[in-house]
């Protein structure tokens, strides 16, 4: 959610100009996340959040609002986008594809507690099993096949070391190939990182209040998504578990659906996995906004999941 396409007082008021929201009030660009160009929008009649995406093109983004519209339908909390006086939510900006959708209510957390991950992995698998019956086909454009093809020229600037380390790696996921695929397949939302979600304080306890970003959102096992999850929201920079979070999410989790046998067997080879995907999805983005050179690009060390792949490598020895 960084600033790449910066835009103008003329630039959003042309785009407000197609809705029945209301003259613009302000605007600002967000800083928070790292892959799409994000801003708060305030209208007279609304406030909202413009998406404009850097890296995907019209039919991914039609993918991706089909997944938001089916959540939503279903009674999940996700942004959908507003449509236009002519029924249009996709728009361009700058030439690349660009979205409204309601500023959805709610808090970040910065750290989070056990409730919190006991609340989220309830509702991710209220994710899972609601975009079941998605009749969408997208498979992970980020999963193994990318890791294989990618990892020697994204890690071409690391240590020898860290190189070998990707490359060992990407050798034991094909080895473990038959266990990932004998994991419950999906919908998952793919990037689940704690400033994906917002809370709302009840007198039960935080809830998840929304689910944002799905932006990701693409096929792949259903427990590398929690796996996704327990490598950001339960352990620090460097990978150590926080007391009791891990738990909590599975707790949560499995009040809605329980694991199988082989989701059990498989917890280890996950984490693993989610490192060495956002390790490379990192070095990734990196490389964009050295080219790119966003405004307001937030920068996210891809060493921190190099070291979370250290540890997840020893837990599972």
């Amino acid at each position: 959610m960084s600033v790449y396409t910066s835009l103008s007082q003329a630039d959003i008021e042309a785009l407000l100009a197609q809705f029945d929201l209301g003259s613009l009030v302000s605007f600002k660009g967000i800083e928070a996340g790292i892959e799409n160009t994000n801003y708060f929008v305030t209208a007279s009649q609304q406030a909202c959040v413009l998406t404009i995406f850097e890296h995907h093109d019209n039919d991914e983004v039609a993918d991706f609002i089909r997944f938001a519209v089916h959540l939503g339908e279903k009674g999940l909390l996700v942004p959908a986008p507003i449509a236009d006086r002519q029924g249009q939510w996709l728009h361009q900006l700058h030439g690349k594809p660009a979205i409204l959708c309601p500023l959805l209510h709610g808090h970040h957390i910065t750290q989070p507690n056990a409730q919190h991950c006991h609340a989220i992995g309830a509702t991710l698998a209220q994710l899972h099993l609601a975009a079941a019956d998605l009749e969408v086909e997208r498979p992970d454009p980020r999963g193994f096949d990318w890791w294989q093809a990618n990892h020697a020229s994204l890690g071409q600037h690391l240590s020898e070391a860290e190189q070998q380390l990707l490359a060992d790696e990407v050798a034991y996921q094909q080895q473990q190939q038959p266990l990932w695929q004998s994991l419950p397949h999906g919908w998952i939302h793919g990037d689940m990182f704690h400033d994906n979600a917002l809370f709302v304080d009840t007198d039960q306890g935080p809830q998840v209040g929304a689910i944002l970003d799905l932006y990701n959102g693409c096929q792949n096992a259903w427990l590398y998504d929690l796996a996704i999850v327990a490598n950001d929201w339960c352990s620090d920079v460097r990978g150590q578990w926080y007391d009791g979070l891990v738990e909590a999410l599975h707790a949560g989790y499995q009040s809605v659906r329980p694991f199988t046998a082989e989701e059990h067997q498989a917890w280890p080879l996950v984490l693993r996995g989610s490192a060495l995907r956002f390790w490379l999805s990192r070095l990734l983005t990196q490389q964009h906004q050295q080219q790119q050179q966003g405004e307001l690009a937030l920068q996210k060390d891809p060493a921190e999941l190099r070291d979370k792949l250290l540890q997840r490598r020893q837990l599972s020895a």
